[in-house]
């Protein structure tokens, strides 16, 4: 039986290699895509002390690869190291990546204590894509601006950034954490980095 590593290594590659993808025949607008991820979070967190991690991990992952696009975010993410990477590595990569995305909802939204998401307005942006304004209420009342930038695409239309208080992009985060792995031991130590946060999200969940 092929394993859950091997098949999306084998999803990617098809990424990669630019074969289209088969289109959803119920593609949602984009609020309506942050929605359902909402609903799925807010579900995985009433049941996070029954489910486990590991229980979260595999009701968040389908959810989240239907919201996100997780190969556009990879690349935004490392910048022009990308370009020049070999496809094995850039596959390599994106299996890490993936998993520690996962890991992090996973870990992040494991208790309900009276939080609650509002999907606001979809407004235009750049480049024929959209900007979905949400809120996420803490158990205290305190709102937390989260705004999702959307791109359509076979699959329908997906996030690839996002962006904290309306200004701060989680892949511009990401690409500052990602540059002394690259700079100093290359794409093995970045997918080195990314797999042993993932260990210590689980084992800290």
């Amino acid at each position: 039986m092929i394993s859950r590593r091997a098949f999306t290594a084998t999803a990617v590659s098809v990424a990669l290699l630019g074969i289209p993808g088969i289109a959803r025949a119920d593609a949602a607008e984009p609020g309506a895509v942050i929605q359902s991820l909402y609903d799925t979070l807010l579900d995985t967190m009433k049941n996070g002390e029954t489910l486990g991690f590991d229980g979260r991990y595999k009701k968040l992952e389908p959810a989240l690869h239907q919201a996100l696009d997780i190969a556009t975010m990879c690349k935004i993410a490392i910048g022009p190291a990308w370009t020049s990477m070999p496809t094995d590595k850039k596959n390599a990569l994106l299996v890490s990546f993936d998993k520690y995305l996962v890991s992090t909802y996973a870990a992040r939204f494991k208790k309900f204590v009276g939080q609650k998401f509002e999907v606001g307005e979809t407004k235009p942006a750049p480049g024929d894509r959209m900007l979905v304004d949400t809120r996420l209420i803490k158990s205290d009342g305190e709102p937390v601006e989260l705004n999702y930038l959307m791109r359509k695409n076979d699959a329908g239309w997906q996030v690839i950034d996002i962006y904290l208080a309306g200004a701060i992009s989680q892949m511009t985060q990401m690409r500052s954490d990602f540059s002394e792995p690259l700079h100093t031991g290359g794409v093995d130590a970045l997918i080195q980095q990314l797999d042993q946060k993932s260990k210590e999200l689980q084992a800290e969940a």
